[in-house]
């Protein structure tokens, strides 16, 4: 079986493609963006100038030619072409099976491109609030690369450090923690507080690792947890969220849910109960490792690339 895997939106795609290898699959991967994490690729066409009709064409010319010897096409994320008109060309014309793997922005509080409605075999969810939006989708946990995300215990003592990184302030609402965090430190808490922006991924994992207490979004309309808190968990971190509880239900799920109105309450309550993030941080990592696990989910998407195919 030959899978091409077509942009890497939170490098998820990258860790399905290494697992899918492990597991026999001739997986490969290509993207039409390097931005932000969309890296560990085969073939990178974002190279291209696609300012003029010619490098739009030299694009649709060389994705052609790496569908073409592929049996599935799994298409991840934002649409290469306006409302996915693409699908047309790789399952309409060329008759290649399409998994669509959503991951956000893309259908977030938007009406469903209609291209995608018709063109594709199934669909994939990487949060379960987008369910709301794709109802016939399935939602895939993200696969996450544990192999360099080593466990480490939480320091309990000194100042407590607190970490955010942000790739979109207004989304993850940095206003509010930035607030939390000043309320914190006039009431006399000793607390340390690193806002990263802009940095390398390997940078990033190791800020991480020297921090206490990870800080990911406080957005009660999202609701979820994404990539920053699953790989800060794996590290053993205990992560703060706003959470739509009834979203994870069914999962023992270790992150501490919060709103802007309880967040400078939590942060004090736990500076005063340090050990709690000791264990925590255990549960974190080991919920990571069973649902996360790249192999895991690599198995649960070739049996559906298998039953596609039939």
């Amino acid at each position: 079986m030959k899978v091409l895997h077509l942009n890497n939106p939170a490098q998820v795609a990258s860790n399905l493609v290494f697992a899918q290898r492990e597991l026999g699959i001739e997986a490969n991967l290509a993207v039409t963006s390097t931005k932000g994490w969309h890296t560990n690729f085969d073939h990178n066409l974002s190279k291209i100038d696609t300012r003029s009709i010619k490098g739009k064409m030299d694009v649709g010319k060389k994705l052609y030619d790496l569908i073409k010897e592929c049996d599935i096409l799994h298409y991840h994320g934002q649409a290469v072409s306006h409302g996915y008109r693409d699908l047309v060309m790789w399952s309409g014309v060329m008759g290649k099976p399409v998994i669509l793997h959503h991951h956000g922005s893309e259908i977030r509080n938007k009406d469903y491109p209609k291209f995608a409605s018709h063109l594709v075999k199934y669909r994939y969810v990487s949060t379960p609030d987008l369910l709301e939006f794709v109802p016939d989708a399935e939602w895939l946990p993200n696969p996450t690369n544990l192999k360099n995300l080593k466990y480490s215990e939480t320091n309990i003592s000194g100042p407590l450090r607190i970490i955010h990184a942000p790739t979109n302030r207004d989304v993850k609402n940095t206003a509010a923690i930035e607030a939390a965090i000043s309320k914190v430190k006039n009431d006399g808490l000793n607390v340390q507080f690193t806002l990263v922006e802009n940095i390398k991924h390997s940078d990033l994992i190791s800020q991480i690792s020297k921090h206490d207490l990870i800080i990911d979004w406080l957005n009660p309309k999202l609701g979820i947890y994404g990539v920053f808190s699953i790989e800060s968990m794996a590290l053993g971190r205990t992560v703060i969220c706003s959470l739509n509880d009834s979203l994870y239900e069914k999962f023992n799920l270790p992150i501490i849910s919060i709103n802007p109105d309880n967040l400078a309450d939590k942060i004090t309550e736990l500076y005063n109960n340090r050990n709690i993030l000791l264990e925590i941080g255990k549960a974190s990592h080991n919920f990571v490792h069973k649902n996360h696990n790249p192999i895991e989910s690599a198995k649960i998407v070739i049996e559906r690339y298998k039953a596609v195919l039939d």
